[in-house]
C-alpha cells in the first residue's frame, strides 16, 4: 500500500512538473518588420501559441501551422538561426521575410541566441518538425506538441485559449 501511494505520489508530481510548470527563458529577437521583441513579454500577459522551427525543412510543418492557426489564436512564428553561418545569416533572413506574407511580419520572430534553452523548453527530438508551445501570461508553458497539423493538437490548443 505505501509503495503505490509512493509510486502515485511521483507519478503526480512529475506530471504537475510536465504540465506548466516549467517557463520559457525570455526568447529575444526581430520580428521581420524589423521590430525588436521579446516572448513572453509581447504577448502582454496573455496566453499565446509559439510555433518554432530549428530548421530549413521544418518550413513545411510551421508554415502549415501558421495557416491554419493565424486567425484563430494569438501566434508568433519563431525561427531559430542560431545554427545558420554568420556569413549567410542575412540571405537567410531575406529569403524568410520574402516567403512569408506581409500581414504576418509582426508575428513572424528571427532568433539568433538561445536556440539551446528553446530546445529544452521545446523537449526537441525531430529536427525538421514544428514545435509548439501555448504559454500563459507569465511564460509558463501549458502544452508542448511537435509534428504536423492535427486535429487533435488544434482542439489541445483551442482548450488553451477557450477553456
Amino acid at each position: 500500500m505505501i509503495g503505490s501511494m509512493r509510486r502515485l505520489a511521483i507519478t503526480l508530481a512529475l506530471a504537475s512538473s510536465l504540465c506548466g510548470q516549467q517557463s520559457i527563458s525570455a526568447i529575444e529577437g526581430e520580428t521581420l518588420a524589423g521590430n525588436k521583441i521579446s516572448l513572453p513579454a509581447a504577448a502582454a500577459g496573455r496566453p499565446a501559441l509559439l510555433i518554432i522551427g530549428f530548421t530549413r525543412a521544418s518550413q513545411n510543418q510551421t508554415k502549415a501551422w501558421s495557416l491554419r492557426v493565424r486567425d484563430r489564436f494569438p501566434a508568433w512564428s519563431i525561427a531559430v538561426l542560431e545554427d545558420v553561418p554568420r556569413l549567410i545569416r542575412g540571405m537567410v533572413a531575406r529569403s524568410i521575410k520574402n516567403s512569408v506574407p506581409l500581414a504576418q511580419h509582426d508575428h513572424f520572430v528571427l532568433v539568433h541566441n538561445g536556440e539551446k534553452q528553446l530546445k529544452q523548453a521545446a523537449a526537441f527530438s525531430r529536427p525538421d518538425d514544428a514545435y509548439l508551445l501555448v504559454i500563459d501570461g507569465a511564460g509558463a508553458i501549458r502544452w508542448s506538441f511537435h509534428g504536423p497539423p492535427t486535429e487533435a493538437a488544434m482542439d489541445q490548443i483551442g482548450h488553451h485559449f477557450n477553456p
